[in-house]
């Protein structure tokens, strides 16, 4: 009877490992997703930052791409900031989803009532934390978000109104 229990618990530890590998894996590949995003998006504001500083023969053009270029140097930080927020949560939201998976796995797997018992109670308890952090953390993300917006429309509300002042 000892060693049948014995050779349940090694079998659900030996079943677990593979899952916990796999949600290793999912990781690891999620994370290099977001590295290669971020860096698509680096070299294509780096191209569209280049062609619109290239300089042009009509005036008008100059005038239309300089303003442009002032618009989007101005909105680009704003941006950027943001989504480094949201980059950051879905990086963290990742981690705190393989950790759950883990824990859900464990707690399937364990063969002893009351241990198991506890830990679905500490996969639901972590469950609902998680659920918690992201409604605060997209929150303050939507508030900053709306903060600068505000505060873009009202630089370049203000740098319109000096723009047209020296026409």
């Amino acid at each position: 009877m000892k060693a049948n229990t014995q050779r349940t618990k090694n079998g659900a530890r030996d079943a677990t490992k593979p899952m916990a590998d796999v949600a290793e894996a999912a990781l690891k590949n999620y994370q290099q997703a977001l590295r290669t995003s971020l860096k698509l998006q680096e070299e294509a504001g780096k191209w569209w930052n280049s062609a619109l500083n290239q300089t042009t023969r009509a005036e008008d053009w100059q005038k239309r791409v300089n303003s442009a270029t002032g618009v989007a140097n101005n909105w680009m930080p704003l941006a950027q900031k943001r989504m480094q927020e949201v980059m950051s949560l879905m990086e963290k939201n990742t981690e705190t989803g393989a950790e759950l998976f883990k824990k859900a796995i464990e707690a399937a797997q364990t063969p002893a009532l009351a241990e198991s018992q506890a830990k679905w109670m500490d996969f639901w308890t972590s469950s609902v934390g998680a659920v918690r952090c992201n409604a605060e953390a997209v929150a303050h993300i939507s508030s900053k978000t709306i903060d600068s917006w505000i505060e873009f429309v009202r630089k370049t509300g203000e740098v319109v109104e000096t723009q047209a002042k020296m026409a």
